[in-house]
């Protein structure tokens, strides 16, 4: 990459190099796209490349922007082919990687905790932290122009979305017992001291909740949860794949778009949904081949496999502590 500027290049976030294995390939995300991915990405590729642009992320300036690797995008509006491209002299030498991203509306502000870096691709998994403290894991679709630009003690502002493999609907009956005795005894304490704070967690949380004890039989009862309008999000459990993740949230809106003739759902979800938190909304695409359920709409609650991404296109005023 190009040296940045001496100011970015202190007291950067932690990094963490992957393979190319710990990191994988993005033969599964095409393959959410088109059913003959084989045959149709080459072609997306060579005709995204004579209508492509160099996105700038946190680049000052067009001057800032690498000289050895190209990022070159598609002006779709809503989902972007990407191509990561090594340069020798202006002169393309090498496909480094190529990948589809989502463009999302929706951001929050961020602050970068780790990051998990690919050199052979120029790829980039991000771990942030969020102001209300959660903590996403995400693909950084602008990693090859942000690189050397992040700052620990910096909060950004980043746009979240994702790639489905597959959408069903949540049953609105759909329910679950739990019997577990320890399992029960954490779901009552914690909204008992919950229901004694107005809703507000306090800070010794977890001290009250192993304190709290049963006052009759019905604490200690098997509890029923209401599955079908439960907002979650769960990051991969694979090192280098966390982007790889696991939702169910509410629709807030949704749309259609055509990507090369194919015709793939635009679903604004609602993954999480915090009380005191701002909730964390994804534009997340899915083809039409992937729909379980046909007639998805506004305020059902939907689940699935997708690959989480992250775009960050500029700082905030807000400092970490």
């Amino acid at each position: 990459m190009t040296a940045q500027p001496t100011e970015y290049a202190t007291a950067q976030p932690e990094q963490i190099r992957l393979s190319s294995e710990h990191i994988g390939s993005h033969g599964a995300h095409w393959h959410a796209l088109s059913q003959n991915a084989a045959v149709d990405v080459p072609k997306w590729l060579q005709q995204s490349v004579d209508n492509a642009s160099m996105p700038r992320g946190l680049c000052p300036d067009d001057h800032a922007l690498p000289t050895d690797n190209w990022l070159l995008q598609t002006d779709h509006p809503h989902i972007k082919i990407q191509q990561v491209i090594a340069v020798d002299g202006e002169q393309p030498i090498k496909l480094r990687s190529a990948y589809p991203a989502i463009h999302s509306p929706y951001w929050q502000d961020v602050q970068i905790q780790r990051i998990g870096i690919c050199d052979d691709t120029l790829e980039a998994v991000l771990h942030v932290e969020t102001q209300d403290g959660t903590r996403i894991h995400a693909f950084d679709t602008l990693y090859a122009v942000n690189a050397g630009y992040y700052q620990s003690a910096q909060f950004y502002r980043a746009s979240f979305s994702g790639l489905a493999y597959q959408l069903e609907k949540v049953s609105p009956d759909e329910t679950m017992l739990v019997d577990d005795p320890a399992a029960i005894r954490h779901h009552r304490a914690l909204n008992a001291i919950l229901a004694k704070h107005n809703g507000v967690a306090p800070a010794d949380l977890q001290a009250q909740i192993e304190a709290w004890q049963p006052t009759d039989a019905d604490d200690e009862a098997p509890v029923t949860l209401d599955l079908s309008k439960m907002a979650a999000y769960l990051f991969g459990e694979q090192f280098g794949q966390e982007d790889e993740a696991w939702c169910q949230g509410e629709i807030l809106g949704a749309q259609k778009t055509e990507l090369f003739g194919h015709i793939v759902h635009l679903y604004d979800v609602a993954i999480l949904k915090e009380a005191n938190a701002l909730p964390l909304v994804l534009r997340i695409a899915c083809a039409e081949s992937s729909l379980t359920t046909k007639t998805l709409q506004v305020g059902d609650y939907i689940r699935g496999n997708i690959w989480m991404q992250i775009a960050i296109y500029a700082m905030t005023s807000k400092s970490a502590p």
